[in-house]
């Protein structure tokens, strides 16, 4: 068989669920090559084939095979790839042949190179298929990590269905055996279990059972005793079943397995019998892999863990109802000052509006009173945080303060030398009683809206409710400003970027059906988007202000809509045709029920929330792509609320998996997920402030 009259097939080397790898002799070149044929061609697999093929074609490293060409031919793709002669690990331990400790601890070095050099690409490559069958020997000694079957991207949906399944038993981490989401931290165990066969001719015991509590993991230096403790100590960190507990990345690992003071002793010493942590001389040319070789491994069985989750649960209801007593009572959640008055200016006569009507407001009417405001202790000290790059300003809705009421917090965000997230000087901003939610910053990042409560009434007599605020940031004396004054709730206010409106969606009909409304920036001339009949919620403006898009129903979906600001300005009544749908394949789309869509600041990708049966996870979608493809970030079915970081490497969100809404943050990829509250309280909504305008 020949292929693009180039690639002549020699022989089969493996087969798996996509396909095949074949070894070939490039005629053009006269040099033999690996053949990985995709029969696979969904819609999805074929996009992300291609995808793949780009990235590992750009990638460079002596431990990483190279990609020489990829295309498409007779309904499959094609990936070329240097060839790589000799046996791999796994064969070679099933031989009976010895390692030395020098050896291993080399080909360790290389493996995590090569992992960091994958996971450090600006767009990061995991290969999440690590292990002794995937690893070279070349015929200088040193080893090549092969086979990219699984691997994914931090840059789109990635996750093939099998891809998103497939692993290795006893190579595996769990959250990869539990169909988790994987990440870097994944390929670092994989290969602390493929450097743990290596010594013990076997894999360390299953993450699987591990987990379940049926089998427990034997420590390397249990299996001979010759092993360094330092060494023995970063492999049983790296398998630890938990991701958080593994190292922060590989490199760290690597680190730890050369550097007998890298691990602080207490970590070292928590699945290590050795006291003196000294450094042990490696042996001379020690075989480490023969079965047999030192302690036994053998495997010892728990009992059910029945009784222990149960325990666990029990202890959990205790404290919780605890919790919720103590608050009846006042003595947890007890303010601690009595709600602020309020003061109200002359209101001028306010035209509650129609579906027709045009909303005529004057915008300086109402105002809070604000105490000086509070601020809570910075997680770094000021010159430290000073140091960190990328610092910018997140607002997001807190009821930290201890008064009862969720109000408007700020707080910076900067990233350490190892691209780690860190906070500090979170400020309250808000301090009247009552309820504040979804922040959102004007273009200069000077200001923020907000929905809070109005106790203003209508000249009809009923209640404004919510309404939308703005406050300056930057006259810390001034109070909000009550923009729209309306009958019914207003919320999810966005700003447009070039100024010229604000959007937000209300509740003023009397069946409560949400209706999008557009405003100038001061509150005036507040105009109905929405056609009579239609549910439109949640708008978000492309970075430009051309485009406002938002979700309207289809049966019980939200789907994505579109509107440009032309029409917007359209002094005439809008018609159907003012609008499109954003992905026009069908009436409810590919992206699924969508909520809180909101834009990068690139304006390239969407960030959603998407709904499922009840749960809700976050999404991204290239917005070129009009609903063509769509990535799952998140998978625990209680985060919302996205937003992005102004370079658009980060999204940050609300998430209840602890229990209480918390703010997270995760890079675009849906990787290196971090808890930035760690707190008790309710912390949610967040938003980035813009990045600062070009002079």
């Amino acid at each position: 068989m020949l292929l693009k009259s180039r690639y002549k097939v020699v022989e089969q080397l493996g087969k798996g669920g996509m396909g095949e790898v074949y070894l070939a002799i490039d005629e053009s070149l006269d040099t033999k090559v690996a053949v990985k044929a995709n029969h696979n061609l969904s819609q999805h697999t074929s996009a992300q084939f291609i995808r793949e093929a780009r990235l590992l074609a750009s990638l460079k490293h002596a431990n990483l095979p190279r990609v020489i060409d990829y295309f498409t031919e007779n309904d499959s793709q094609y990936l070329v790839m240097d060839f790589i002669p000799g046996e791999n690990l796994k064969e070679l331990v099933e031989s009976k042949k010895h390692f030395t400790f020098e050896q291993i601890n080399k080909w360790a070095i290389q493996l995590g190179n090569a992992l960091t050099y994958l996971h450090t690409q600006e767009i990061p490559i995991y290969h999440r298929d690590i292990k002794p069958a995937n690893i070279k020997v070349t015929p200088s000694g040193d080893v090549v990590l092969v086979d990219f079957g699984i691997a994914k991207t931090g840059d789109a949906s990635m996750e093939t269905q099998t891809g998103a399944w497939a692993f290795s038993p006893g190579f595996a981490p769990p959250e990869q055996v539990s169909g988790m989401r994987t990440g870097p931290y994944s390929d670092q165990y994989s290969l602390a279990s493929t450097i743990y066969f290596l010594f013990a001719g076997k894999p360390p015991a299953d993450s699987a059972r591990r987990l379940m509590g049926e089998e427990e993991y034997i420590p390397l230096t249990q299996i001979n005793t010759s092993i360094p403790a330092y060494f023995s100590a970063a492999i049983d960190k790296a398998l630890s079943i938990k991701p958080e507990a593994r190292f922060s990345n590989v490199a760290n690992f690597v680190e730890a397995l050369t550097n007998p003071n890298a691990l602080p002793e207490s970590e070292a010493a928590q699945k290590t019998v050795m006291v003196n942590r000294a450094p042990v001389p490696p042996p001379v040319q020690t075989p480490f892999n023969q079965p047999g070789a030192g302690t036994s491994a053998q495997v010892r069985k728990k009992a059910s863990p029945v009784w222990l989750i149960l325990g666990v649960l029990a202890f959990i209801g205790v404290v919780i109802g605890g919790f919720y007593a103590l608050k009846a009572v006042g003595v947890i959640g007890k303010p601690i000052a009595a709600p602020l008055p309020t003061e109200t200016l002359e209101v001028e006569q306010v035209v509650v509006p129609t579906n027709t009507a045009t909303v005529e407001v004057t915008a300086t009417a109402t105002v809070e009173v604000i105490p000086p405001t509070a601020t809570i202790e910075p997680t770094l000290d000021a010159v430290a945080f000073e140091q960190l790059k990328n610092i910018s300003k997140v607002a997001f809705i807190s009821d930290r303060q201890g008064d009862g009421y969720q109000q408007v917090w700020v707080m910076d965000i900067g990233f350490d030398t190892n691209n780690k997230p860190i906070t500090a000087n979170a400020k309250q901003l808000t301090f009247s009683p009552d309820n504040k939610s979804d922040p959102a910053w004007s273009p200069d990042g000077t200001k923020i809206i907000y929905s809070g409560w109005s106790t203003e009434m209508s000249v009809n007599g009923s209640s404004f409710a919510d309404d939308i605020w703005m406050l300056d940031i930057t006259q810390p004396d001034v109070p909000p400003i009550d923009l729209t004054r309306r009958v019914g709730d207003d919320r999810y206010a966005a700003w447009s970027p070039n100024n010229k409106f604000i959007a937000f969606t209300s509740y003023y009909r009397e069946d409560k059906t949400p209706q999008l409304v557009v405003m100038n920036p001061n509150g005036s001339k507040q105009e109905l988007l929405s056609i009579l009949g239609f549910a439109d919620s949640y708008a978000t403006w492309s970075p430009n202000g051309d485009w406002l898009l938002y979700t309207y129903s289809v049966g019980e979906l939200q789907v994505l809509q579109m509107i440009s600001q032309f029409n917007i300005m359209k002094k005439t009544p809008r018609e159907p045709q003012d609008f499109q749908k954003f992905d026009r394949t069908s009436n409810e789309g590919r992206l699924g029920n969508v909520s809180e869509p909101v834009f990068s600041f690139d304006g390239s990708m969407l960030a959603y929330t998407h709904i499922f049966s009840g749960k809700s996870n976050i999404y991204t979608a290239v917005y070129s792509d009009r609903g063509r493809t769509s990535t799952q970030l998140t998978d625990t079915g209680v985060d919302h609320s996205p937003c992005w970081s102004p370079d658009g490497k980060w999204i940050m969100f609300t998430s209840e998996r602890d229990g209480d809404p918390e703010l997270y943050i995760m890079d675009s990829a849906g990787g290196n997920v971090l808890n930035l509250s760690q707190q008790p309280s309710t912390d949610k909504d967040p938003a980035w402030q813009p990045p600062k305008p070009q002079p």
